[in-house]
This record gives structure tokens, C-alpha cells and sequence, in this order.
């Protein structure tokens, strides 16, 4: 009878370390597929990420210190030859320099800008600033004239005239934030606005100075295609300064910039 009590107690035993083995074993065998499974898809992750093409990684790292702005901002405004100003929209007029008016929220900036120029020994010149749209249509009628007048066709003369000069409607100076500027001394010479003003110390120091008071290159080389207009090396925008450093840290036109804020979703009036 002891030997039968014996022999059932040493079973159970047996029976239950079997069954803690076969537990442990489960939990063992479920942390290692948890892991597994964990590994795997940071692996994949890890992958995809150095998968990337040098544009999307630039598009990430852009992504990352897009500032905390919005496409609806009063400075970043989108003005071209698809994008026409809303003519009811009420821009707060200031007369600056040379009889020019800009939008009166650029103008400490702008000041500013032109005092350090004239401490770096520059003699800017306004050359145009605010412009309304009736004004932009005479400018615009008179440029296809004038080539017309020299031979072009009209079809030639359009295209010609829109190579600089953006549509009635969709001309950046209908904002008030757009500045044509040049040095005197170029201005004297009998030189006007044309590229090959970047040529000059003063185009060059405008260039590289801009973004530390708010300001861009508005047509740079190369972005033809994004902007639809040729390169202007005198035509600058005030876009505020965490915008401008941003779009010069990265070598952007005005509309790949939009276009990446749209797509971060920073399009909400704020």
C-alpha cells in the first residue's frame, strides 16, 4: 500500500515538472518568435531606410526642420503665372525708396538691409517694387509690342515677353514683398536688369546677405522649370528670415518650397 501511495506521489511529480518544462518552454519559445518578429521589422525598416535615394533623403532631413509656418503666412504668398493675386486682397502700402512703395510689414527689414549695404560701401538703387496689375498689363502689352515692332511674330513675341515678365495677375510685385534692385554704378554705365549683373561685387553681396534680413533670390539659376521664369539675378522676395535661411540651406525656388509645406500639411491659417 506505501509502495502504491509511493509511487503515485513520484507520477505526479514527474507529471508536474513535465508540465512547468512545457510552460517554460512556451514562454521561452513565444519571447524568442516576439523577438524574431521584432528584429525583423526594424531589419526591414532599417532596409528601407537605406534605400532611400539621395532626393528622398534630402526630402526627409527637409521634413524634419520644415519651421513652424504656414502657407497661408502673409509673407508667403504665392504669386506666378498660375498662381494670379487675388485682386481684392489689401496689401498695407509704404513708400521707400526712390518714390517706390512695398508692403509697409518689409520695411524695418528692408531699411535694415540697405543701412548695412551702404556700411559695406553698396549704393543700391530701387529699381521696382509694387506694381499693380493694370500697370503689369501695359508693361506686358508693350514688351510683346516692341519685339513685335522688331520682327518677331506675336506667338514669338509672347513667349519672349514671358520669359521675364509674368502675366498680368501673376507678377510677384502685385504683393508688395518683391524688390528689382541694382547698384547706381551699374545703372550709370547704361546697364539695366539683366542677368549679367550678377557680374557685379553689390549682386553678390544682395545674394549672399538676403536670407539674414528675410529675403530670397526669387529666380535663381537652374529653377526655371519650378518658377516659369527665366533667371532675374537683380529680383528678390521677403519671405521672412526662418523662411529664407531654410530655402537657402537647401537651394530652393519659392514654389519647391510651397510644395513641401503642402505636403507636411502646414496649410492651416494660424
Amino acid at each position: 500500500m506505501k509502495l502504491k501511495i509511493l509511487m503515485t506521489t513520484v507520477a505526479a511529480l514527474l507529471l508536474a515538472g513535465c508540465q512547468s518544462e512545457f510552460t517554460t518552454s512556451q514562454n521561452e519559445s513565444s519571447s524568442s518568435a516576439n523577438s524574431e518578429v521584432s528584429s525583423t521589422i526594424e531589419e526591414s525598416q532599417a532596409r528601407s531606410e537605406s534605400t532611400l535615394s539621395p532626393e528622398e533623403e534630402k526630402e526627409k532631413a527637409m521634413m524634419a526642420e520644415l519651421p513652424d509656418v504656414s502657407t497661408k503666412d502673409w509673407n508667403l504668398i504665392l504669386v506666378n503665372n498660375w498662381n494670379p493675386i487675388d485682386e481684392t486682397l489689401e496689401i498695407p502700402l509704404e513708400e521707400a525708396a526712390d518714390q517706390k512703395e512695398i508692403d509697409a510689414r518689409i520695411m524695418e527689414p528692408y531699411e535694415n538691409w540697405m543701412n548695412a549695404a551702404s556700411e559695406a560701401g553698396y549704393n543700391i538703387f530701387l529699381a521696382s517694387s509694387y506694381r499693380s496689375v493694370d500697370r503689369q498689363r501695359a508693361n506686358y502689352n508693350n514688351s510683346i509690342q516692341q519685339y513685335i515692332n522688331e520682327g518677331y511674330s506675336e506667338e514669338e513675341a509672347t513667349k519672349m515677353t514671358e520669359d521675364y515678365i509674368a502675366v498680368p495677375g501673376g507678377s510677384e510685385h502685385h504683393t508688395g514683398l518683391a524688390l528689382d534692385m541694382i547698384d547706381s554704378e551699374w545703372l550709370n554705365a547704361g546697364k539695366g536688369l539683366v542677368p549679367e549683373y550678377d557680374t557685379q561685387e553689390t549682386q553678390h553681396w544682395l545674394a549672399d546677405t538676403a536670407a539674414d534680413y528675410g529675403f530670397i533670390l526669387r529666380f535663381p539659376k537652374d529653377k526655371e522649370e519650378a518658377t516659369g521664369i527665366e533667371y532675374e539675378s537683380w529680383h528678390f522676395r521677403y519671405v521672412g528670415v526662418e523662411n529664407a535661411q531654410f530655402i537657402q540651406k537647401y537651394d530652393l525656388a519659392l514654389e519647391e518650397y510651397i510644395e513641401l509645406l503642402e505636403k507636411a500639411g502646414k496649410t492651416e491659417v494660424r
